[in-house]
């Protein structure tokens, strides 16, 4: 418990700017939600754009609920990418900045195997991460109750679990880099980019050949809070393919750490 309790105070003031910022983001576009929920200029605008665009927008959500679909292509979209950067820059400094500044030669010198010291610091920021996700949709939440209006709770749940599941398999890869990697400045690289190009990747498929399997090569691909909010049907797929996905990737990143000197 001491290892973890270390691990979730390394994360603390990451933990606090990241959410801080993304607090203020949610409250921005949540104080124009009311006057988007009125306006039907919006739906007007989804009609007039191609169909793979529509999808991408999330046409569907917003033809029928047009707050839900302004909240979508304003923020929760995006949402992923925010706290998959954080994760992602977090999981990469797990090791390399330690070996890099030579952090580790106390841990490793205590009675503990590799495999657990590395298995609770990313368990710190896996709650941190948890939090994160936590927090975000319970702002989104109160911001939207404060405009006066009624929120979907049940199926913002499920779209922060969905996106914690996003980000989970993000993190358990950058962390496998951070393993990997020779130094810290490429461990950052690989973390960062890790969080970006898959959702940039994710972006482009769905444009080009919606609805299409390719989608599902990276974890954002499982990420469909459209689908989430109108059906509130529980993402066993994403629960199922995320959740073995992460646990592998960790596993793999705890056999680099092993075999490598330090």
């Amino acid at each position: 418990m001491t290892l973890y309790r270390m691990a979730l105070r390394q994360q603390l003031v990451s933990w606090l700017v990241w959410t801080i910022i993304v607090v203020l983001g949610i409250g921005t576009v949540a104080s124009a939600a009311p006057a988007v929920a009125s306006s039907k200029a919006l739906v007007a605008l989804m009609g007039s754009l191609p169909p793979s665009f529509r999808s991408v927008m999330g046409g569907a959500l917003m033809v029928r609920r047009p707050l839900d679909g302004y909240l979508y292509i304003k923020l929760v979209m995006y949402l992923p990418l925010l706290i998959g950067i954080f994760t992602g820059f977090q999981a990469s400094s797990l090791l390399a900045r330690e070996m890099e500044h030579r952090r580790f030669d106390f841990l490793l010198g205590l009675p503990i195997s590799r495999r657990r010291l590395l298995v609770t610091r990313f368990a710190g920021l896996v709650t941190a991460q948890a939090a994160m996700w936590l927090v975000t949709v319970g702002a989104l939440l109160a911001f939207l109750a404060q405009e006066g209006l009624h929120p979907d709770v049940a199926g913002y749940t499920l779209v922060g679990y969905s996106g914690f599941l996003a980000t989970l398999a993000t993190g358990a890869a950058a962390l496998w880099a951070s393993a990997a990697a020779r130094d810290y400045r490429s461990a950052m690289r690989w973390g960062l980019g890790i969080a970006a190009v898959p959702f940039a990747y994710d972006f482009a498929v769905r444009i080009a050949t919606p609805g299409q399997g390719w989608l599902y090569v990276v974890p954002y691909g499982y990420y469909d809070p459209p689908h989430l909010l109108l059906t509130h049907a529980f993402p066993w797929l994403a629960t199922l393919v995320l959740g073995a996905a992460s646990v592998l990737l960790t596993l793999g990143a705890v056999r680099s750490f092993e075999r490598r000197e330090v």
